[in-house]
């Protein structure tokens, strides 16, 4: 029995001129009730014995002329401030594949209340005017990569992408592909732990999301491939949100990736990498390719990239491209790690790695099947 399909269309993605030419698309500006909520409250969390209510004390405070609250919570009911998640498993591949309904889309989903953009605006920071000894006003030298710009913007589908935050202390990137669906790095898991937590804010931008304050949900689940030691291929997992995110917001669709796309500029990344202001702001980059693939027969396949400038921070985050003539984004993979590619007689060559294959789609669409809204 098979262990893997390709899923999504064979035709290459639309090229990124066509995509640019798209005008932005304008929503009717309805946000939905349960967003608006939402982005008005942030939730905590305190663990006490069974059906304990925990005794908070709340009292008004001054200091240095700022009012403030005081929240006491007596010790033993901690305020952890995590949801602690539920499961984190790894299954064979066929597992997968056996439990997805085929009737299940793999296109991307888009509110009629949000706006749509292909690509960001560039944001470029004002640098502050320094003095030389001798008078003369200079700029200080600041170092940025032209593939990179970070941005501040949650059009549909930019702010389908978020900072990922778990329990063993690390931070990377996820992507909406669903209701409830969120797909990331296997290695942004901490498999193994008994009390572990991992929080997903959407369109995150300097400590919030940019939908608003309590946009975001602690994550229940986690399913991944199991598989001999942390292989790059492989290197992806679907997580169950608490709260419906994709409801409001929307998703992506995804698509196997097909090696005849090899050297087509139709790709682009979103993430939160450490060196672009301490992952404090989402980077974008559009354009870069793929130069090799390696498969295995298992559905993992690790895409190579030496024109897609990653760090610490992006693991996670999409490689996507658009179908439909640039109105459908689909993500063909997640940012895995880097490698070096030693080529005959005395060359080498530097690449990043993004897991895909059709493993990724099935497990994609596993998640949409098992875990609906």
């Amino acid at each position: 029995m098979a262990s893997h399909r390709f899923i999504g269309d064979r035709s290459a993605p639309t090229p990124l001129a066509s995509v640019r030419r798209q005008r932005m698309a304008l929503g009717n500006g309805h946000i939905p009730d349960a967003l608006r909520a939402m982005a008005g409250v942030r939730i905590l969390y305190s663990e006490t014995e069974k059906q304990k209510k925990p005794d908070v004390h709340i009292d008004s405070v001054e200091h240095a002329g700022r009012h403030m609250w005081r929240i006491e919570v007596p010790v033993g009911d901690e305020l952890r401030g995590a949801r602690p998640g539920l499961t984190l498993e790894r299954h064979p591949a066929n597992k997968f594949l056996d439990e997805v309904n085929d009737a299940v889309s793999f296109a991307s989903h888009r509110p009629e209340w949000i706006d749509a953009l292909s690509a960001p605006q560039v944001r470029r920071p004002e640098q502050p005017w320094l003095r030389r000894f001798d008078g003369t006003r200079v700029r200080p030298l600041w170092v940025y990569d032209n593939a990179r710009h970070a941005f501040d913007n949650d059009a549909w589908p930019l702010g389908l992408v978020g900072r990922i935050f778990n329990s063993q202390g690390f931070s990377g990137t996820g992507s909406l592909i669903g209701n409830r669906l969120v797909i990331t790095a296997g290695h942004m898991v901490p498999w193994g732990q008994s009390n572990w937590w991992k929080l997903f804010m959407p369109a995150y931008f300097n400590g919030s999301s940019l939908f608003g304050a309590g946009v975001e949900s602690y994550v229940s689940d986690a399913r991944g491939y199991n598989v001999n030691g942390n292989v790059t291929g492989y290197d992806w997992a679907v997580l169950r949100l608490y709260e419906p995110l994709g409801t409001s917001l929307g998703y992506f669709g995804y698509n196997s990736y097909s090696s005849d796309w090899n050297n087509l500029p139709v790709w682009s990344n979103i993430g939160y990498p450490g060196d672009i202001d301490n992952a404090q702001e989402p980077a974008f980059q559009q354009g870069f390719t793929i130069n090799d693939t390696d498969g295995d027969n298992n559905g993992g396949e690790e895409l190579e990239t030496e024109n897609c400038d990653l760090n610490h921070g992006n693991s996670g985050g999409p490689m996507y491209a658009w179908w439909n003539n640039g109105t459908d984004p689909r993500i063909v993979g997640v940012v895995s790690g880097e490698e070096t590619e030693y080529q005959f007689p005395f060359s080498s060559r530097n690449d990043n790695v993004f897991a895909a294959g059709d493993g990724f789609t099935n497990l994609c669409a596993w998640g949409r099947t098992n875990w609906p809204a």
